[in-house]
């Protein structure tokens, strides 16, 4: 009986482990370059590029494809299809310049990070402070 037991509760924790955890929201505002974002702000930007996601605006059409060539540290565990999505001081991307900050979510609308150019090399990105 007890190790009929100790094998269910090691079946069971084996599964737990290997599902995939949605990581929680920032705790706080983000700040990319010198620009700082309230979470409310991540939020929207979020909620608006998954929105759009069947219908992309602007001249480079975002949301589109992030394909974290930096190895960046994503927070959405178990994704795998990254979108990003111009974040601005000025409110909601409606297309024009996208300016140098993104949010990255997955196809399944799970957040993963907010990443800038700033600081950067090229076209590369970098992680935002606080995220």
């Amino acid at each position: 009986m007890f190790q009929r037991s100790l094998l269910l509760l090691f079946s069971l924790l084996v599964l737990v482990m290997a599902a995939p955890t949605r990581r929680a929201w920032p705790s706080g505002s983000v700040t990319c370059g010198s620009n700082t974002y309230s979470l409310s702000a991540v939020k929207s930007a979020v909620s608006r590029g998954f929105s759009l996601i069947d219908d992309p605006i602007g001249s480079n059409s975002y949301p589109h494809t992030y394909n974290n060539y930096e190895g960046l540290k994503l927070w959405c565990s178990g994704e795998s299809a990254y979108n990003e999505f111009p974040i601005l001081k000025s409110g909601l991307y409606n297309g024009g310049s996208p300016g140098a900050d993104r949010v990255v979510f997955s196809d399944n609308d799970v957040y993963c990070a907010v990443v800038t150019h700033t600081g950067a090399s090229g076209d590369d990105f970098v992680s935002c402070a606080g995220d």
